[in-house]
């Protein structure tokens, strides 16, 4: 069917007119000039639709009783390239008939020309009632303007709206900022994702727009400007909004004219290719990206202080809870006085009281030790005396408050953030303004260096009502603002050149200085910002039931307060990086680790080690299980034999049971057998996997990983031990097809009888891998990997092997890659642990030699590297090889 003549005419000016949009935004015209020039472009358009449409109703009375009005961003004239047209046909009770002819010419050729229109038809009263109903309607239609049509009958209705909206101000209020605030929660209630919304997260176009709305509700007027006039939005305020709404607008242009359709989030590839078109350079050590995601934060979080702002100034509390406060209140320090909720100063104080930095760090203090609010009006007075104050070096009763206010957990975090509002920590610490919107360009992390930072330190105070073993070691604690002040800073050497453990440690250093801590302080502040990462290295990529690493690691934390204090940092550190990234497992991994070096502070033993009575306890257990089983001599001549860290991994029952399992296997020839239990420390399966072999073949791992993979199996961890002419192998796993927890027996019998096929039938090549990760990372292009990959090799944290260290970014295979490259190369593994990130792998494997010698020889450890680069698509290079 052909097209009418008035779709195919405006589907030409839709494709012209946005191909002159996109020339003015090439060019760098501002982002609301361009929405100016779509919004006509779309008025040229729908009039055009809507002439056509009443052309024969030409001499129809009842037209009088139609408007077509323009409502939600098309009202607003903020369009986007490919933006919907939000309309309202309003009515008169005797022209509905007229109206539904109308509105299906309106549907059918707007649709059939480009444009995707949402359309409506409403009374005037019909229009007023939803919107007091439903808070979605009422921001849609405050922003709204005649198209064509009758004047008089919109005029009428919009004063009938707009008095209406007035006198229940208080109710849309309510409603618009519980509506936005569900819409944060879904979209990001952070300003510093970094996968934004441009539209929907927080910080973004949809909070410039609840002002508006807001400002509907309470005077009338939707106009930046006149709410500036009325004195209802400072001028400060109003100056970065105009700044972020032009920003932000271009940004959204940007993406529409890339993708040719309406899109509003701003992902990694993207956001690499914008910096590159619009020319950021970059510094040292930031990306040209980083840079333009720097100035889009700085944006939304000038958009999310001032809407926060003017949300808190038009919610005004019902009068009784305001007597009850005043009534309750009693002073509780000099001009403070404290009621059940807030704390605030008196009316006649406030001015002197807002101008002095002391003063409001005191103030902060109070209300942080008592778990209260600062009033609006409070608030209000000391965010204007901020913005006026020049920035001035601390003295020190600044400087005495400021460590006051970290002493204590309360209510530290946001009024760390509120700080950071004002530009008060940059004051006190120089080089915290340079984390200010920092980005970390991968994504394991999912907030901004200083939003990373807020949460870490609203990690540890969460802890002060925590039942676990990390709480009560927060509780333990005797100098929590030493701790609150690491986690403030443990990424303040991020964004340079040189590692940002040691930038940040010669930074703490600086600022205990500036802060007058005390020597021990000093140092330790310093030593807890430059080990921060200790314990994820450790725990994550190390054998934890090596003697030696546990020792090493004691040795570099030195004593009992500082392992306490590192622990709870790294906890607070890992939960703060994002969702789902403390996962049980990691969790675990750092207890076991904190509680095998404790062990060692408090008795001398190290787990794990010969001397070590537990594990001679453990074998006794074991032993005492095979005897009630009546089982065979040869399972106590294997008794004998496991080695002490095979023997510490495993419950006494479930290694009695493998070792009658392999006492019921021939003594000749090859076989396999696979076991599986769940761990619910972890919250993963763990599947054992012995095999008979004639003679060492040095591929085994690398079949097992084949063989667990392709059943979409995420291994977390895999130990290897020999013992006579047995491998050993135990690998902890996550089943995607589980992910609340334990799998089924059908299915682990799946994957045990996948594996014991493969390894017996050698010739049989293995299946393809199906997809195992599920990831954010899988919805990003390989442009967004800036890292290169890496393989280091280390002989001197343990003697009996070389750890080799392979870091990447995730896809599909991968570790079975790298096992059958170690493989091939005659390389023999002992132990590996698989740390994923989301979308970065950091494995570490023990390997050695055929003959059980380390990996010493400069040209050995070249080939191996470019073999396992090679694998992994990237060339050999000059990376250092340690």
């Amino acid at each position: 069917m052909s097209m009418r003549p008035i779709v195919l005419r405006c589907r030409e000016a839709l494709r012209e007119g946005r191909e002159k949009a996109r020339v003015q935004h090439d060019r760098g015209t501002p982002g609301m000039q361009v929405s100016t020039l779509l919004a006509d472009l779309y008025d040229d358009v729908v009039l055009d639709v809507w002439n056509e449409a009443i052309r024969e109703h030409a001499t129809d009375e009842r037209l009088s009783g139609l408007s077509l009005v323009a409502h939600g961003g098309f009202g607003r004239r903020d369009l986007a390239p490919f933006s919907d047209a939000d309309l309202m046909l309003l009515t008169t009770p005797g022209a509905e008939g007229l109206a539904k002819k109308v509105i299906g010419d309106l549907t059918r050729d707007l649709s059939d020309a480009g444009v995707q229109p949402g359309l409506s038809i409403r009374s005037a009263r019909e229009a007023c009632q939803m919107s007091w109903e439903d808070p979605v309607i009422f921001s849609s239609l405050a922003e709204c303007r005649l198209l064509a049509g009758s004047l008089q009958l919109y005029s009428k209705y919009f004063l009938s709206f707009r008095r209406g909206a007035m006198r229940r101000r208080k109710s849309l209020i309510r409603g618009v900022v519980e509506a936005r605030r569900e819409e944060r929660g879904k979209w990001g209630e952070t300003a510093y994702l970094l996968r934004p919304n441009v539209k929907r997260s927080r910080g973004g176009l949809r909070d410039i727009q609840l002002i508006r709305w807001i400002g509907f509700a309470r005077y009338g007027e939707t106009e930046l400007e006149r709410l500036v006039k009325l004195g209802a939005l400072p001028e400060e305020d109003y100056s970065h909004l105009r700044k972020a709404y032009a920003f932000m607008l271009r940004v959204r242009h940007e993406l529409h004219f890339r993708e040719q359709k309406s899109q509003d989030i701003l992902d990694r590839g993207t956001q690499m290719e914008i910096a590159e078109a619009w020319g950021y350079k970059g510094t040292e050590g930031v990306l040209p990206v980083e840079q333009f995601m720097q100035d889009y934060f700085d944006n939304t979080r000038n958009v999310r202080y001032a809407s926060a702002f003017f949300v808190d100034d038009a919610r005004s509390r019902p009068l009784i809870h305001r007597i009850v406060e005043r009534v309750l209140s009693r002073e509780v320090d000099e001009n403070v006085r404290m009621g059940p909720t807030h704390v605030w100063v008196p009316k006649k104080e406030l001015e002197r009281f807002a101008a002095s930095l002391p003063n409001v760090l005191r103030l902060m203090s109070l209300a942080n030790q008592h778990r209260r609010r600062i009033s609006h009006r409070t608030w209000q007075s000391i965010r204007y005396a901020m913005q006026d104050r020049e920035p001035l070096p601390p003295d020190q009763e600044t400087i005495e408050e400021f460590l006051s206010l970290l002493s204590q957990p309360g209510r530290l975090a946001p009024l760390l953030r509120r700080l950071h509002e004002l530009r008060v920590i940059e004051q006190l610490i120089p080089e915290f303004k340079r984390m200010r919107g920092l980005l970390q360009f991968n994504a394991y992390h999912k907030y901004t260096v200083d939003a990373h930072s807020f949460r870490a330190v609203e990690a540890a105070t969460d802890l002060q009502d925590d039942k676990g073993g990390m709480g009560r070691r927060y509780r333990r604690l005797d100098d929590k603002r030493l701790l609150h002040l690491a986690l403030l800073i443990h990424d303040i050497g991020k964004g340079y050149e040189e590692d940002h453990c040691i930038v940040g440690a010669r930074i703490a250093k600086a600022t205990a200085q500036r802060l007058n801590l005390d020597p021990p302080t000093a140092e330790t502040l310093e030593w807890l910002v430059r080990k921060h990462l200790a314990v994820n290295v450790v725990a994550f990529r190390h054998d934890l039931s090596d003697p030696e690493i546990v020792l090493a690691f004691a040795r570099e934390v030195g004593s009992i307060r500082r392992l306490e204090l590192l622990a709870v940092h790294t906890y607070a550190d890992l939960v703060a990086v994002g969702p789902g990234v403390a996962t049980d497992w990691k969790l675990n991994l750092i207890e076991d680790l904190y509680k095998r070096t404790r062990r060692y502070f408090d008795s001398g033993n190290l787990p794990g080690s010969p001397d070590d009575p537990e594990m001679e306890r453990q074998r006794e257990e074991v032993r005492r299980r095979l005897e009630a089983n009546s089982a065979a001599p040869d399972c106590y001549r294997l008794l004998d034999q496991l080695p002490l860290s095979l023997l510490g991994r495993g419950e006494p029952e479930h290694l009695a049971e493998e070792l009658e399992l392999v006492s019921e296997k021939p003594r000749t020839g090859t076989w396999t057998l696979c076991t599986s239990r769940f761990d619910p420390r972890f919250k993963a399966t763990r599947y054992t996997v012995i095999r008979r072999e004639v003679r060492h073949a040095i591929g085994t791992f690398a079949r097992a990983t084949g063989a667990l993979s392709t059943k979409r199996l995420v291994i977390l961890r895999a130990q290897i031990e020999m013992i006579g002419d047995l491998v050993w192998d135990d690998f902890w796993v996550i089943d995607p097809e589980f992910p609340d927890g334990e799998p089924n027996e059908l299915r682990t019998e799946e994957v045990a009888q996948q594996v014991c096929r493969l390894f017996d039938s050698p010739e049989e090549p293995l299946p393809a891998h199906g997809k195992v990760w599920n990831t954010e990372a899988d919805r990003e292009p390989a442009r967004v990997n800036v890292l290169p990959k890496q393989v280091t090799f280390d002989n001197q944290t343990v003697d009996r092997c070389t750890i080799l260290s392979f870091f990447a970014y995730d896809e599909v295979g991968l570790l079975n890659r790298i096992a059958s490259t170690l493989a091939e190369k005659r390389v023999l593994l002992h132990f590996a642990k698989i740390d994923t990130h989301l979308d970065q792998v950091a494995d570490v494997f023990y390997v050695s030699e055929e003959d059980g010698s380390k990996l010493t020889n400069r040209e050995r450890q070249r080939e191996i590297r470019d073999a396992l680069l090679g694998a992994v698509g990237q060339p050999s290079c000059d990376q250092p090889l340690a």
